[in-house]
């Protein structure tokens, strides 16, 4: 039963993951002789123990509730609850591969240079629990997505000025052709960005709306739509100011889930043509534009979108370094004699490499074997990679063939279950055809790149072809699975709170395998994956997100239990592409 306690308990845990949302892209100390990644991730696993110690506080001030459930059941439970077994799941491997790792020590607590550890990851994997578990009302999705927009506005602006020249810390390197803004990094800053501009366009949606359905207080609703609207914009300039081809691919594919699904919502079949007709242009355009010699090889010098024409050029500096990295790891994953410690004795678990990899953060300490003399060539010489700057490779090579499987299987869940929850899978025939667009499009991409290109190219085909399998399932499903006309019983906001996700978890994933997270992404994405499922699943539950005509009124109460029961007639419906 809830106390006094277990209020205030729950309200510092709210305020600790709101300012997760708020520090881990805004804070960094110019005096700290690592100023970005480690001391963001220092700030995250002090709020993670906040979070964590306020949980047990109001477990143990509330009790653990009565019930004839064995814990074995309780447990079952659990590991069925949709994205959340995945999420165990990973924690496990992580766990596993740092007790094996070939430096557990530096495996648990994180290198120096990135503190991006297995303590780092059960912090943001606190931050999932946290908030699904807590997570009650819609006022407090609200107010964590509206905090993820307000954060992104200084981090906006702070890359404008870096443009301009009027940056008032003066940068050892040039922010002002690729600007860096909190993050210390020009693709890092567009990456953080790509997960919250979905969230504003969002929130415009919402604002037109109520501009268009209410009749009173217009000028509030015009005013909120104009600052959404300048946020947007800002993200946008800052992200074409850091002209960074990762987050902008991912920034492409994104929007295309964002707009697509948004006119399924809006059931406006013209628009659903005319997004999937551009998304076509845009990809041959793409292909025309990397053609060696094509129609569009002058555009290769426009300074706005030439980078984008080196998706395919493995000459230049950039990708060779990216290359040969790839290449060291495939060797590393790869069955070979044990590695030697520098007191002479051998790795005892080598033959366990390929399936729980060496162990997080210990890369840069296993590579060197396995370094391509090429790459002294185009970097400098006394650098030893600490990432494969693609996620797949640094899945295989921390948490080995487990950690790819888990690592694949989180983001396939949470696109699984985002999509049913929007009514786009709803029988086994579309949930095996979504499953056999993922994963069949990156072992097919997989397989055509490495007899083209040869092994190295495999992280980076695997994500790749995935994306494009997410992309034909949602094309396939927009065009020809005809949506029910059945009485729905959830509200529009909850669908477009549910796009927006989903589409800002799309954009994460396109880009981190073609860069590195970094901790302000890693902890926007699990946040966005535990608002998933509390809007997808919980809160319907608990009465929240249901269509006016089911929700509580004064005259015709309705208990939590017969909201409970109306969400799960609801939720077997075929559609809820509905609007209130």
């Amino acid at each position: 039963m809830p106390t006094k306690l277990s209020r205030y308990a729950e309200g510092i845990m709210e305020a600790a993951w709101l300012a997760a949302m708020v520090m881990t892209p805004l804070f960094f100390n110019k005096y700290s002789s690592r100023i970005f990644e480690p001391d963001k991730a220092t700030l995250l696993r002090t709020l993670a123990l906040i979070i964590l110690g306020a949980w047990l506080i109001k477990v143990v001030e509330e009790g653990i509730p009565k019930n004839k459930i064995s814990w074995a059941d309780s447990l079952k439970t659990l590991i069925k609850t949709p994205i959340v077994g995945l999420v165990i799941a990973l924690a496990i491997v992580y766990i596993t591969a740092t007790v094996l790792s070939v430096t557990p020590r530096i495996s648990f607590w994180g290198s120096y240079q990135r503190l991006q550890g297995t303590y780092t990851t059960l912090s943001y994997l606190v931050l999932f629990a946290a908030l699904v578990g807590n997570l009650r009302r819609r006022g407090q999705v609200d107010r964590l997505i509206t905090t993820a927009i307000l954060t992104s506005l200084p981090v906006s602006l702070y890359g404008v000025l870096q443009h301009y020249g009027i940056d008032p810390i003066p940068w050892g390197g040039d922010v002002t052709r690729r600007v860096a803004s909190h993050m210390g990094n020009a693709i890092f800053v567009a990456a953080y960005l790509i997960m919250v501009f979905p969230l504003t366009i969002g929130r415009i949606v919402e604002s037109f709306n109520a501009i268009l359905k209410e009749e009173h207080g217009l000028g509030k609703h015009v005013a909120r739509s104009t600052i959404y609207i300048f946020i947007a914009a800002l993200q946008l300039i800052t992200i074409f100011f850091s002209r960074s081809r990762g987050p902008l691919l991912g920034l492409m594919a994104g929007s295309f889930f964002l707009f697509l699904l948004l006119s399924l919502y809006w059931r406006k079949r013209w628009m659903t043509f005319t997004i999937i007709g551009l998304a076509s242009v845009a990809g041959v355009f793409l292909l025309l534009l990397n053609l060696t010699g094509g129609p569009l090889e002058g555009l290769k010098n426009n300074p706005a979108i030439g980078r984008l024409g080196n998706l395919l050029n493995t000459e230049a500096n950039t990708a060779k370094v990216r290359i040969y990295i790839w290449e060291g790891a495939a060797e590393m994953v790869a069955p070979h004699d044990p590695l030697e410690y520098p007191d002479g004795h051998k790795d005892p678990f080598n033959f366990l490499r390929p399936v729980i990899g060496y162990g997080p953060e210990t890369m840069h300490m296993a590579y060197n074997p396995f370094y391509p003399p090429e790459l002294a060539h185009v970097e400098k010489r006394n650098a030893s990679p600490d990432r494969s700057h693609n996620e797949t490779w640094d899945s295989l090579v921390i948490t080995g063939g487990l950690g790819l499987a888990a690592y694949l299987g989180v983001f396939a869940a949470v696109f699984y279950y985002g999509l049913k929850w929007l009514g786009l899978i709803n029988s086994n025939r579309q949930k095996i055809t979504f499953f056999a667009f993922y994963f069949g499009g990156g072992i097919f991409s997989a397989i055509v790149f490495y007899l083209w290109q040869g092994i190295s190219f495999f992280g980076v085909a695997l994500s790749f072809g995935a994306i494009l399998g997410l992309i034909g399932y949602l094309t396939l499903s927009a065009l020809f699975t005809k949506q029910s006309s059945d009485t729905i019983q959830f509200s529009s906001a909850r669908s477009i709170t549910l796009i927006v996700l989903l589409a800002a978890i799309v954009s994460h994933f396109a880009e981190i395998n073609f860069g590195i997270a970094i901790v302000a992404t890693r902890t926007y994405f699990w946040t966005y994956a535990a608002l998933l499922l509390a809007v997808g699943y919980f809160l319907p539950q608990r009465g929240e997100y249901l269509a006016k005509e089911i929700k509580t009124s004064p005259s015709s109460p309705i208990s939590k239990r017969k909201r409970g029961k109306k969400y799960q007639e609801a939720s077997s419906q075929k559609g809820f592409w509905n609007r209130d």
